[in-house]
């Protein structure tokens, strides 16, 4: 049987070397606020269904999300764009249950089961990305965090589970063709750092995991929300592999002003790439770029798509892999998006008239500095960056309480158990530009 191996800096498959193009299915195994529109983290949206629902109608509503959203006609459009790699975030909590945490959840391998069916049929590989740990592994929302503390690094009975869990799931997929690899931790952040920590978690999960699957690579992500490398130490395993987020727009908001000189912009762009570029010779290993993207603006789409163009003209530069960030959402950032008159749109559409994540990250700025106020004249920027992500906490649960629980009780049972079907192929649209984009760049 053929798996992808590591040969030096680069990716080997049935004898010859391989770049991967792709995207992420991001907000479907881990909800993501911003990208379905809904307030909250994964854990505080399903809580506030089954608060409106019902238990049993709440866990029917988030099996049919997650069955209406992947399915054949998704593949079919994924495989004729030239994909050939799907990153898929999911949560431990499809696994594991706090309040019963010594037995795993079938239902978590019965949905990775069904997506790896899928990526054998239409030969896409698939590397699975633990997007949340318990405690969270960084400050924010995307790792379920409701306390804007990663106490997944204060707790070593946190790092046991997940060391378990990843050799459990190894030892079930150890033999599947299309599994690239495991992605072992999204975008870790130790706030504060603990000297040699996350290199020793790192190489715990690889010897675990090494105990059951000597076929698939394992990868290592950087520091602060993937990016810093410095103190990395690979594990001592052959089949490892660097990936990081590149989000250059993120950390400088004037590139993305359109007044701004772009050939400028793709220089600095270029830059920061190159760094990330450099990990292959600093390691000895592969890289992949496991998110990169932009928020895709409707009013100005032909700018967006100048954006990703750059982007993905760069990686084609140096020789990358990637996998783009994301597949499908609830049009914010994602290639395909529920139809406007879809059930699921409806809802985000009112919750929008009172929440937006950048809002949100907003009031958080203003309460922190009031709150500076009050006790220095000197708040520093670096406290006030750490306190932000705990402040936030208390705005996730007034938004869960006081706007979204509101909001889907105007809405009927029947309504709401039908909106898991806006995320249907058939009741989608997709960017014609972005969907020829990422044919044109995608690694034949």
């Amino acid at each position: 049987m053929d798996f992808v191996k590591v040969k030096g800096k680069e990716f080997y498959y049935k004898g010859e070397s391989i770049l991967f193009s792709g995207l992420g299915v991001g907000s479907w195994l881990n909800m993501e606020h911003f990208m379905l529109g809904l307030p909250g983290t994964d854990a505080q949206i399903r809580k506030t269904f089954e608060e409106v629902l019902g238990k049993e109608d709440g866990e029917k509503f988030f099996e049919s999300f997650i069955l209406n959203f992947l399915t054949d006609e998704d593949f079919r459009f994924l495989k004729e764009m030239g994909v050939n790699l799907l990153r898929v975030p999911f949560s431990y909590r499809l696994f594991i249950d706090d309040l019963n945490p010594h037995t795993y959840k079938e239902e978590g391998f019965r949905y990775m089961d069904r997506l790896l069916a899928l990526c054998t049929k239409y030969e896409i590989f698939l590397m699975p990305d633990l997007h949340t740990t318990p405690g969270g592994q960084n400050p924010d929302w995307h790792s379920d965090n409701m306390t804007g503390i990663p106490q997944f690094w204060h707790f070593r009975i946190f790092q046991e589970q997940i060391v378990k869990l990843w050799k459990a799931i190894a030892a079930r997929y150890k033999e599947e063709p299309f599994l690239l690899g495991y992605d072992l931790l999204n975008e870790p952040f130790l706030m504060p750092k603990k000297e040699g920590l996350l290199n020793a978690f790192l190489e715990e999960v690889t010897t675990a995991v090494r105990e059951v699957d000597p076929n698939h690579i394992i990868f290592i992500e950087g520091d602060f929300f993937s990016m810093d490398f410095t103190d990395i130490r690979l594990p001592r395993d052959e089949q490892t592999a660097l990936t990081f987020h590149f989000y250059p727009t993120v950390w400088d908001e004037n590139l993305t002003n359109k007044d701004y000189d772009a050939a400028e912009r793709v220089r600095k762009m270029d830059e920061q790439l190159s760094g990330f570029s450099a990990l292959r010779d600093t390691f000895g290993r592969p890289a992949l770029c496991g998110e990169a993207g932009v928020d895709i603006k409707k009013d100005d789409l032909s700018f967006t798509m100048q954006l990703l163009d750059e982007t993905l003209s760069l990686f084609q530069k140096h020789s990358l892999s990637w996998t783009l960030w994301s597949y499908k959402d609830a049009q914010w950032m994602g290639l395909a998006y529920p139809g406007n008159d879809t059930g699921w749109m409806k809802l985000v559409s009112e919750i929008r008239k009172k929440w937006s994540h950048y809002g949100q990250m907003q009031i958080a700025d203003e309460f922190m500095d009031e709150i500076g106020k009050r006790y220095t004249d000197d708040f520093s920027k670096e406290l006030k960056y750490e306190l932000q992500f705990q402040l936030r906490g208390v705005l996730y649960r007034m938004e869960e309480e006081y706007i979204l629980k509101p909001v889907l009780e105007k809405y009927s049972r029947e309504e709401i158990m039908a909106m898991p079907e806006s995320f249907r192929f058939e009741n989608c649209d997709y960017y014609e530009e972005y969907r020829k984009l990422l044919k044109q760049y995608s690694w034949k």
